[in-house]
């Protein structure tokens, strides 16, 4: 009898302890959406400035140590998306290991950047995963995905006002450098950003591409929990905040996000769309004078293809095609996770490319097979937010024809965690309806 108590307990504190903290999971990752809009490490924690947390980093690896204490499954509908992450996660592993056995002689720099990426690459894991494991379409937690849309849309709203306040002022970088971490040569770029004024960051980030990114993915979010009566809005601010960032591909790829929307709603997209034009035309005096280097910036995009305007990018891309071609064997299991920065002191700008060199044509073909599985489980789901998440794709493979929109870069800081916790979201099968009596 004795040996029975010690099972019997075990047996009842699990099913008592794990809605406990599934709830509290479910709350850290409504606190983690909300905190997107700002990226600055908050404590000088870590070997070098790229480890250093930001608060989205605390909170999920909050809910992942939660996570852990209880046992569930991803849902039906996740598990395939996630036994394919799981994949694309052991092959990096490999060829991090491939890194080290090819010993390149920029070796010392590659490692650190390849353990970065697993680093990156594993909270991109435990997002997706955390979120396949609530239980959100269970009546108990009706009202999470609403919260975690209002969430989403006030951090989308936080993300906007602060492009523009820092488009016109200095004043929010100079002030958080006072009280965050840095150091002359310690901080990396974050010192950078606290230092020299850069417009259109706001609190998100030191790079453009990301502050980009992070907006459109925020707004999309937002789109895909709450729909309804905010969505011109959320529109015409992805447009605003990506224009008044600098980034010209991250621009370019909400263009066509807010055009791949506004064929599903097409009436709100019109109004914000007008909304947005008479605005511009109405402060075009005014804008032309504050901002005439970022619009002659952002015209550059009608002639995208012209080297000049491509930033440098064009010596990148002949670099690392000439490290591809100099050993045709690395074309096809490539030179090792984190070699692309570590042999060629840059990353590519071009997702394809980067991974071509880092995991060969065995990784390409991964990622092409992981992305065809994406939009293939988002048009076998249906949904509004399905949808809203299958257009947010298109315009981000946009967005990697000159940036590494996908790769797990030191620059785009929790933008991959939070596009595998939105497309988790997407994927999640609406409520059962009860059958008429």
């Amino acid at each position: 009898m004795s040996l029975s108590l010690p099972s019997s307990r075990r047996t009842v504190a699990a099913p008592v302890l794990a809605p406990l903290l599934e709830r509290a999971v479910a709350g850290l990752l409504g606190a983690y959406v909300f905190v997107q809009f700002f990226g600055p490490p908050l404590l000088a924690v870590g070997p070098s400035w790229a480890l250093w947390p930001s608060l989205a980093d605390l909170l999920l690896w909050a809910a992942l140590g939660l996570g852990l204490l209880y046992r569930r499954s991803p849902a039906p509908e996740h598990r395939a998306v996630w036994q394919a992450l799981g994949l694309v996660g052991g092959l990096s592993l490999l060829s991090f290991a491939l890194l080290l056995v090819l010993r390149d002689p920029g070796l010392g720099v590659a490692v650190p950047f390849g353990l970065f990426q697993l680093y990156k690459l594993v909270q991109t894991l435990a997002a997706f995963w955390l979120v396949s494991r609530l239980p959100l379409t269970d009546p108990a937690f009706a009202g999470t995905r609403q919260r975690w849309g209002t969430a989403a849309l006030l951090c989308f709203g936080l993300m906007v006002g602060g492009v523009l306040w820092t488009t016109f002022s200095p004043a929010v970088p100079e002030t958080l450098g006072q009280v965050l971490p840095r150091g002359q040569g310690v901080a990396g770029p974050w010192e950078g950003f606290y230092r020299h004024y850069e417009q259109g960051l706001g609190t998100i980030g030191y790079n453009h591409g990301h502050v980009a990114a992070m907006v459109l993915l925020s707004g999309a979010l937002a789109l895909l929990l709450r729909p309804g009566r905010w969505t011109p809005w959320v529109l015409a601010g992805i447009l605003v905040a990506s224009f008044l960032s600098g980034s010209r591909a991250g621009f370019a790829g909400a263009a066509l996000f807010v055009l791949l929307q506004g064929f599903r709603t097409p009436v709100l997209a019109t109004l914000a769309l007008t909304a947005l034009a008479a605005g511009a035309v109405a402060a075009s005096p005014w804008l032309g004078a504050e901002l005439g280097d970022l619009v002659s910036r952002q015209s550059t995009l009608l002639e995208a293809t012209e080297a000049g305007n491509l930033a440098g990018r064009t010596d990148i891309w002949a670099a690392y095609l000439e490290g591809l071609a100099a050993e045709p064997l690395r074309l096809l299991i490539g030179s090792g996770f984190g070699s692309g920065v570590g042999n060629l002191g840059a990353y590519a700008h071009l997702l394809p490319l980067q991974v071509l060199y880092e995991t060969g044509l065995a990784g390409l073909t991964v990622l092409g097979l992981l992305f065809g599985l994406l939009f293939a489980r988002l048009r076998q789901a249906g949904t509004h937010a399905a949808g809203v998440a299958a257009h947010l794709l298109a315009a981000l493979w946009l967005t990697a024809l000159t940036t590494d929109t996908f790769y797990p870069n030191s620059a785009f800081g929790s933008f991959l965690p939070l596009l595998a916790l939105t497309l988790a979201l997407a994927l999640v099968r609406p409520p059962a309806r009860p059958l008429p009596t």
